[in-house]
């Protein structure tokens, strides 16, 4: 019998390609994740660091607040381009010349002698990092298959857990011990072992055809973005920002409508729209994840305030509770990945948010007599409840999408999350700042109350999920095709 029609050597074929699949998707998701980390923490570290550049550069620490506006909005101008610069010069090319521009960035920020030359290089950093990651995100999804998307989304979206909790802690070693310089300095090291691990796994993807760039759409969408941002930034602060807010969410609005009629006029927009017609990434960007996000970002943002100002607590005990909430986080994360697969997207999704709703609502309930290892308890369960829904989601947002519309619904994913950030954040400062009615700081009975509202907004996206159709995702978690053994003897 000729080796072709052997079947227990075809299926030992199968099988291997399907190992070296796997084995191929999670190095080029470990190498995500590190420049992904790289990136992330850049600015977390940079927070703690502020006040001693302002000594330095001998301005008022506000000024300095325009390191971070500087780096959102060149993040916002770019982003829409990311796709169409990967595919048109290759993704391992842009991803290695992006890390290699974000060193040469943080090295020159490091060494600026003065406040324009950093702002200068602060906007370099953001260009050539806003890059790397949806790029390389690009590069992932298109060579890994649906049924290994759970793992290789899990793997490269760690490092956003871990940024926000050891950056501050670092920042502030680095700026006590050493100088804040060494906080740009150590990405040097960092981002040229990034470079290498990128040359070695990262795939080198072009597009079919080249498409023409598409400026007046690219002039659209970040007038649109910019415009979106900045005017939920400033409905979030005090002393009449609404006055300056709303015109400028108005203006962008427009800007929306007319990058909307030029996007279904032009045969190569900048932002394709093509995969919002698959209903699992409709539903998982802007359907019922946009308020689930949301929602999870704006008590991100109140959580550390309301530990410090409403429960009395220190910058330290603050920090530990916050590493508590992450480790939970971290910890589901070993079973995030079979759950999604056992439970179905659906169920996951909708069991997912109803927790994650339940532990905010449990926020509401914290106290300043609390013994600190029970608040440790309620924070570690505030980590694990929204481990599962968000790996879910992150699964569901690709599920449909075929490998050619890859880029652009990446694009418009990365777009979903820096709207849904801006309108938490301005939410959460405007509800807190609604509730303390003018005082200089909310009581504690105004985060409880903040809390309450945005478990209500969580919860509310549970409907549309238990909506879906019950084999959703089925590409990605299997269940359509194969039961819970198979499943299992997979992940063995």
């Amino acid at each position: 019998m000729s080796l072709t029609n052997n079947p227990s050597e075809g299926g030992a074929s199968i099988a291997s390609d399907d190992a070296a699949a796997l084995r191929r998707s999670r190095l080029a998701a470990v190498v995500l994740a590190a420049t992904s980390f790289m990136v992330a923490i850049d600015l977390m570290v940079l927070l703690t660091a502020l006040p001693r550049m302002a000594q330095d550069f001998a301005v008022p620490l506000t000024l300095l607040s325009a390191t971070i506006t500087i780096y959102i909005l060149v993040t916002v101008l770019v982003l829409p381009i990311s796709d169409w610069v990967g595919k048109r010069f290759g993704t391992r090319r842009v991803c290695t010349l992006a890390i290699l521009g974000f060193v040469l960035a943080s090295l020159g920020a490091g060494l600026s002698p003065n406040l324009p030359v950093f702002l200068a290089m602060r906007m370099c950093q953001a260009a050539f990092g806003t890059l790397i990651v949806p790029v390389g995100s690009i590069a992932l999804l298109s060579i890994t298959p649906k049924r290994y998307l759970v793992t290789a989304m899990t793997i490269s979206s760690t490092p956003a857990l871990i940024a926000p909790v050891i950056g501050p802690p670092i920042g502030g070693l680095i700026t006590t011990f050493l100088d804040w310089r060494w906080v740009f300095f150590l990405n040097v090291p960092t981002g040229l072992l990034a470079f290498v691990l990128t040359l070695r796994f990262i795939p080198n993807i072009h597009a079919v055809e080249r498409r023409p760039f598409d400026g007046r759409g690219f002039a659209l969408v970040g007038g649109f973005l910019a415009c979106i941002i900045a005017g939920f930034e400033r409905l979030g602060a005090k002393g009449g920002g609404w006055q300056q807010g709303l015109p400028l969410i108005a203006l962008g609005i427009f800007l929306g409508w007319l990058c909307l009629r030029h996007i279904r006029r032009v045969p190569h927009p900048v932002v394709p729209l093509d995969a919002l017609r698959h209903r699992s990434f409709f539903v998982s960007t802007i359907g019922a994840g946009m308020p689930a996000r949301t929602a999870f970002m704006a008590t991100a943002f109140i959580i550390p305030l309301m530990m410090q100002v409403g429960l009395g607590l220190t910058a330290f005990q603050a920090g530990l509770l916050l590493l508590a909430q992450n480790a939970g986080d971290l910890a589901l994360k070993a079973i995030a990945t079979p759950s999604v697969r056992w439970l179905g997207i659906r169920m996951a999704l909708t069991s997912g948010v109803v927790t994650m709703a339940l532990s905010f609502a449990a926020c509401a309930l914290l106290t300043p007599t609390m013994p600190f290892w029970l608040l440790v308890a309620i924070m570690v369960f505030v980590g694990m409840a929204r481990s599962v829904h968000m790996t879910a989601i992150m699964a569901l947002r690709f599920a449909d999408v075929p490998q050619s519309e890859v880029g652009g619904a990446t694009v418009l994913g990365n777009i979903a999350n820096q709207i849904s950030q801006a309108l938490a954040i301005s939410a959460a400062a405007a509800l807190l700042n609604l509730l303390s009615l003018g005082v200089a700081e909310p009581t504690l009975a105004d985060f409880q109350i903040a809390m309450l509202v945005f478990a209500g907004l969580a919860l509310a996206a549970a409907p549309f999920y238990a909506r879906l159709a019950k084999d959703t995702g089925a590409a990605v978690t299997g269940r359509e095709t194969r039961g819970l053994r198979a499943i299992r003897s997979e992940e063995v």
